[in-house]
């Protein structure tokens, strides 16, 4: 089978493309013949080594896939009997930068009916944190939510999640585009960063008072606007680190404030599972969509990888397989 990979670490230039067998599944995973994959932080990453990301080598990138089901483990059936062989998937799973790949049962899900492959493929890892980051938090109606990196894939998703839920959306932006397809996605008001101060900007659209909820994939760069801006019993959430993982914590304000602050984590397949049927769910009632920024062929991994360092992208940038 084709896959992407790289055998060494370092730059876009350690990428390949070459045939690898098809993976072998053990008795309770899926295999799937994968139509569509995506790219998140976690590819670029495993490639050049930072945030302590380490991957055996040679490795094929990739998580999300859609696909159709083309095998299934001794157990799986037992595990998961939604999924059939022939049924088309959406799954969380290992390498699915390839034409086949391995998922487990308990993370193989039918396709929704309103998706195609293309947008099922970028759905698990950004969609679920998003899902996660929004119930983990408590956002409901009527309350505020800040969500930092709106463009990003985690963050077009929240946005639409936290709308979906009755809040009012306000979200980050770099650039006067990217806002404008913020508005358009669901967002009540869009801040240009490259331009305007955050913090000043949230207090003038919320009239001084901040915001309940602050769901943020950037971390240390915007750590200290975003946490003065929380309400009192605001709760933060914390969905990546790209932009520095080491803040200073002011305690006293956490105290004074009755302040949570919560990190994503690494779900367990019960709490994955669960955040992926609720969010699978609002995509099938049509409340929640993809948002699809490129659609890159595998051979063109190299691409894919330098236009997500570029950040210029909004939503998800989807590889398509076959």
């Amino acid at each position: 089978m084709k896959a992407a990979f790289h055998a060494s670490i370092g730059g876009v230039d350690v990428l390949e493309v070459g045939e690898f067998p098809i993976p072998t599944y053990a008795p309770d995973e899926v295999l799937v013949e994968v139509k569509a994959s995506s790219l998140d932080r976690l590819d670029i990453f495993s490639r050049d080594g930072s945030h302590g990301v380490r991957k055996p080598l040679p490795h094929i990138g990739g998580r999300d896939m859609a696909g159709t089901v083309v095998a299934m483990g001794s157990d799986a059936a037992r595990l998961n009997p939604h999924i059939h062989v022939g049924d088309a998937v959406v799954a969380s799973g290992k390498h699915a930068h390839a034409e086949f790949a391995v998922a487990p049962a308990l993370l193989t899900f039918p396709m929704p009916s309103t998706c195609s492959y293309i947008e099922a493929g970028g759905i698990p890892t950004s969609g679920h944190t998003a899902y996660n980051a929004v119930t983990r938090a408590r956002a409901k109606d009527g309350e505020i939510v800040l969500v930092t990196a709106g463009g990003s894939g985690v963050g077009s998703f929240a946005i639409q999640v936290a709308r979906a839920s009755g809040c009012t959306v306000v979200t980050t932006v770099g650039s006067a585009e990217k806002c404008a397809a913020a508005l358009k996605l669901g967002a009540n008001e869009a801040v240009d960063h490259s331009r305007e101060d955050i913090g000043e900007s949230v207090k003038r659209i919320t009239d001084g008072a901040g915001v309940n909820v602050a769901i943020d994939g950037v971390g240390a760069a915007v750590w200290d606007q975003v946490f003065d801006l929380l309400q009192r019993d605001g709760r933060y959430v914390s969905t990546g680190v790209t932009a520095g993982a080491r803040v200073q914590l002011h305690l006293g304000r956490a105290f004074v404030k009755g302040l949570e602050i919560h990190g994503i984590g690494r779900p367990s397949v019960e709490h994955f599972r669960r955040s992926m049927l609720g969010l699978l769910e609002m995509i099938e009632l049509g409340k929640v969509q993809t948002v699809v920024d490129s659609v890159i062929n595998l051979d063109q991994i190299k691409d894919a990888h330098l236009l997500m360092e570029s950040s210029s992208f909004f939503g998800k940038i989807i590889l398509e397989v076959s």
